[in-house]
């Protein structure tokens, strides 16, 4: 080698130096920011980890909260069906008292109330026969000096028919097979009665109107 090639070798040798510590610095670099991406994403992964942790808490939570709230329903529930049969059952004894009550005024002490008479114990049935029903009752005296009371027991029965509000009497609509109902006791009066309906007549209610005489004079 000649001392003229010398510095050329040189040259060529600083360049591959210079090349391989270019090539180095950069693969220091990629590496460096290989680790902090991987670092960025190790802290993302433990947040989402951490958030998935809460949220998994929560739903927990919630669905515990949930579970007390159909639990605190169905006994809600329960105590307002309790409480629904309780005042039925209430109101079932309180009906009953009414109607002793009623029954004992009219027959122990009936100068409390008012001239005439009253029904009681009144039972509907349906027949076989269609259109036809059923009647049973009791006619009590009121009055304290019991005579005898005479009259006539009409029959109105309100319902509907073809979809129509009607009212039919047995004075004008010949309901009662055998007639209104004369009456005439001096303490109690056991009546049956027979209504016949037409056909498509659906009944909602039945009042009984009379004219009460005694002694030959109207009483009620």
């Amino acid at each position: 080698m000649h001392l003229s090639e010398i510095p050329q070798k040189l040259g060529q040798t600083r360049t591959v130096l210079l090349l391989g510590a270019s090539l180095l610095a950069m693969l220091v670099f990629g590496m460096f920011l290989a680790n902090a991406d991987r670092g960025q994403l190790v802290d993302e992964t433990r947040q989402l980890q951490h958030s998935i942790s809460n949220l998994q808490t929560e739903n927990e939570q919630l669905q515990t909260q949930a579970n007390q709230l159909d639990i605190k329903l169905e006994l809600a529930e329960m105590r307002a069906e309790q409480l629904k049969q309780e005042v039925v059952r209430l109101e079932e004894v309180v009906f009953n008292l009414q109607k002793d009550k009623a029954f004992y005024q009219h027959v122990v002490a009936p100068e409390t109330t008012q001239d005439g008479f009253f029904i009681d114990g009144l039972e509907l049935f349906e027949t076989t026969t269609d259109g036809y029903f059923k009647a049973t009752m009791v006619l009590l005296q009121q009055r304290a000096v019991s005579a005898i009371v005479r009259g006539d027991l009409k029959v109105a029965v309100t319902g509907i028919q073809n979809g129509k509000h009607r009212i039919l009497t047995s004075d004008d609509n010949a309901i009662l097979p055998e007639g209104n109902v004369t009456y005439g006791f001096k303490y109690f009066q056991p009546v049956t009665l027979y209504l016949q309906l037409p056909e498509n007549f659906e009944p909602e209610s039945i009042e009984f109107t009379t004219t009460v005489y005694q002694y030959k004079r109207r009483r009620g």
